[in-house]
């Protein structure tokens, strides 16, 4: 994430730093290398997955790429979804192609900093949901990521970035908790923390549709595939079709 204002006068820090298995303490992050604790948050560790480009043209407000506007890309990490959301949100679609060609998240950053027609008040305005779903697709499409994720509970998710003040906290992990209060806004640490919960309900749901389900009913779907008998239909299909009989023909087909 790109450096930022400059950070207030710091304590020195303790002399050891904060215990990552402590769960009584934040979650500190920062790069994506294994030496790092919880490398596996940072935007550039390596992890792949798809996100449909009508979902990106609902984030961006524009179709970001009309001749395929039913696709998806896949990405190689996470901040060269960002990068590529950031070029096709300022309509910059030669800069998204660059994107998706580099593999190297150090040059996807560099190629999303020279976005043409850039505006950092807008870019502001959207760039934490971009994140957020990024962050939704990379852990929920990536499951040793997710358990990874999900091991932290209710944990604060804090990339301790002591260059960042937009998307960390402005210190390092060592310096961070006698710097409570002058803390940065930490905007991939709350995205994370957004994803979690959204993903963590989504299982809820599934536990709950599967624990809904008779005996008959699993071996129904076992004998079918899961592809509902030619004739049954749903028990509100009459109220259905009574409604269609309101409605004129000519407003069915306009």
């Amino acid at each position: 994430m790109s450096p930022a204002k400059k950070k207030p006068g710091k304590k020195q820090p303790s002399s050891d730093p904060p215990d990552s298995d402590d769960s009584s303490l934040p979650v500190f992050f920062h790069m994506p290398q294994e030496k790092w604790p919880w490398h596996q948050f940072c935007q550039w560790y390596p992890s792949v997955f798809t996100v449909s480009k009508q979902e990106i043209s609902a984030l961006c407000g524009r179709e970001v790429d009309p001749a395929d506007p039913y696709g998806s890309i896949t990405v190689t990490c996470a901040e060269q979804f960002m990068m590529y959301c950031k070029a096709a949100y300022f309509g910059d679609t030669q800069r998204q192609a660059r994107i998706m060609q580099e593999k190297d998240p150090k040059e996807q950053k560099k190629l999303g900093k020279g976005t043409v027609g850039f505006n950092d008040a807008r870019w502001d305005e959207v760039k934490s949901k971009v994140v957020e779903v990024g962050s939704i697709a990379k852990f929920g499409q990536n499951p040793h990521l997710k358990a990874i994720l999900m091991s932290t509970g209710e944990r604060l998710l804090v990339e301790a970035s002591r260059t960042d003040r937009i998307w960390g906290i402005g210190f390092k992990a060592d310096e961070a908790m006698v710097n409570q209060a002058n803390w940065g806004e930490n905007r991939l640490g709350k995205a994370l923390m957004e994803a979690r919960r959204i993903l963590r309900e989504e299982e809820a749901q599934e536990r709950m549709g599967t624990n809904s389900k008779t005996e008959e009913d699993v071996e129904e779907e076992e004998k079918t595939g899961g592809i509902a008998p030619p004739n049954t239909c749903p028990d509100n299909i009459g109220k259905v079709y009574t409604q269609l009989s309101l409605v004129p023909s000519k407003q069915l087909y306009t």
